[in-house]
């Protein structure tokens, strides 16, 4: 226990200390500036921006990743060939970033695959021509794409995490309630789900971290500066460090930690209340 607790204090709780710390000094000077980097931070207009995209970003990742995953945990269980259902949706998981990037170019760019199928739609179709020649990684339908692979890249992951919560499930008190006549909907939503109570909280809390990790590609794929709408913390704060801007990458950090526990917290007491 007391190297595992040595590595959390030098790698992780130090480092945040020394974060927390650098939030009130100015990062060129090193003079005391209390909560000046604070104000600058909420003053700006870029982080509002970025805090309105991530937050839209995490508000249809994080609910669309637990319920698909979940989803498709359920029917898993059910099939006989699950293995090779399982082995296929986890290869996105290992596909290294620049073969991501690659795929989205191919397949989101303005001569990519998608405007190619739909240019082939037959002409009775034709309310489907608005979206022919769209860069979608340049308009207003970034946030889509960008919120589909992040689907796409982490589903099978959570699954495993679905299957592994359900397999630790007893089965006496599934049959004891189908035995007593309640229906498939009645024993999951009575039996099932409040036991599934710390997979919910670990598996939307992970959910949580992937959407603030998969910048990489987003960044690969656009830059620094990308379409507005996918415009998000990660890259204000990978702006402010090229800038060597510091003092107000603490602060932000600092208000982007607090923000994480307090969510964490609510997230564990709203389960505990519901389930």
């Amino acid at each position: 226990m007391a190297p595992g607790f040595f590595g959390v204090l030098l790698f992780y709780l130090l480092p945040f200390a020394e974060t927390v710390r650098r939030s009130f000094f100015q990062s060129g000077s090193g003079s005391f500036a209390g909560m000046a980097n604070y104000r600058a931070v909420l003053h700006n207009a870029a982080f509002w921006r970025a805090v309105r995209n991530t937050a839209a970003y995490a508000a249809a990742g994080v609910p669309l990743l637990m319920v698909v995953s979940l989803a498709l945990a359920l029917l898993v269980r059910r099939l006989s060939a699950r293995r090779k259902l399982v082995s296929a949706l986890l290869v996105p998981t290992a596909v290294p970033a620049a073969v991501m990037v690659l795929v989205l170019r191919i397949l989101a760019d303005k001569h990519g695959l998608w405007n190619g199928m739909l240019a082939a739609v037959p002409e009775r179709f034709a309310g489907l021509s608005v979206f022919t020649g769209a860069d979608y990684l340049h308009s207003d339908l970034a946030l889509a794409v960008v919120t589909g692979s992040f689907l796409w890249k982490n589903t099978g992951y959570m699954m495993i995490l679905w299957l592994a919560g359900l397999a630790g499930l007893p089965k006496e008190v599934d049959e004891a309630a189908a035995v007593d006549g309640a229906g498939r909907w009645q024993r999951w939503h009575y039996v099932t789900r409040p036991q599934l109570a710390g997979s919910f909280f670990t598996i939307g809390m992970l959910s949580v971290l992937q959407i603030f990790k998969s910048y990489r590609e987003i960044w690969m794929v656009a830059g620094s500066y990308p379409q507005e709408n996918i415009y998000f913390l990660q890259h204000l704060l990978q702006n402010w460090y090229l800038k060597l801007e510091f003092d107000q990458m603490a602060a932000l950090t600092v208000l982007l930690s607090a923000t994480l526990l307090v969510l964490c917290l609510i997230l564990q007491k709203r389960l505990e209340s519901d389930l």
